[in-house]
């Protein structure tokens, strides 16, 4: 049977992405960000609450890979820009008016409201049908940095973006393939709508298929 592969930004507990996956189905393979993906490996998850700033830091050898084997990918935060850059996209930048999901460390902005709708998800994507949800929900928003239609790589479509900045906040690859990027801390459900944590099981679920 394979297994998930878990990388987690440079300097990051893997333990909080590992929990999520832990939950759901076997212990992951945690991966170095600059190792080869092993073998055994049915999806790869990738996570960190840092940004991804492109150079001088390096995408992962291991997601090229995943995506080369059109593996089941999930990126979330500093993974869902890791793979926008792998993709050919660019870093994120830096938004003027950021809305986070409470006080961090570092970042500015106003706390988020989650009574108000902000995010769209876009309907027909392969995220909204896996969450069952479309149209405006509301999340935590895109955070401090974050990608717009400028930074998209272009063998990607967004899924959802915020409304007020037009922010992408989540990402997926057309056709047949499962590879989704998503700013959203999926670790934290107190923090985003129901139905959010179904991205991590059909995650979990694909990288146990032979």
């Amino acid at each position: 049977m394979k297994i998930p592969a878990l990388i987690t930004a440079p300097g990051e507990d893997p333990e909080v992405a590992a929990g999520i996956i832990r939950e759901i189905g076997p212990e992951p393979m945690i991966v170095a960000p600059d190792a080869d993906l092993p073998g055994g490996v049915g999806g790869l998850l990738m996570y960190g609450e840092s940004v991804f700033v492109g150079f001088p830091e390096s995408a992962p050898p291991a997601l090229r890979a995943a995506i080369k084997a059109d593996m089941p990918v999930l990126g979330i935060g500093w993974g869902m820009h890791a793979l926008n850059v792998v993709l050919g996209g660019k870093p994120p930048m830096r938004l003027a008016d950021v809305v986070v999901a409470g006080p961090r460390g570092g970042r500015k902005g106003r706390t988020a409201d989650l009574g108000r709708m902000r995010t769209f998800l876009t309907l027909g994507g392969k995220v909204a049908a896996t969450i069952g949800a479309g149209g405006p929900v509301a999340t935590p928003g895109p955070g401090g940095f974050a990608i717009r239609e400028a930074e998209k790589a272009p063998g990607l479509m967004a899924s959802a973006y915020d409304m007020g900045t037009g922010a992408i906040e989540a990402l997926e690859m057309p056709g047949y393939h499962w590879v989704i990027g998503v700013v959203w801390p999926l670790h934290r459900p107190d923090l985003l709508p129901s139905r959010f944590d179904n991205l991590v099981a059909a995650f979990v679920e694909r990288s146990l298929e032979v």
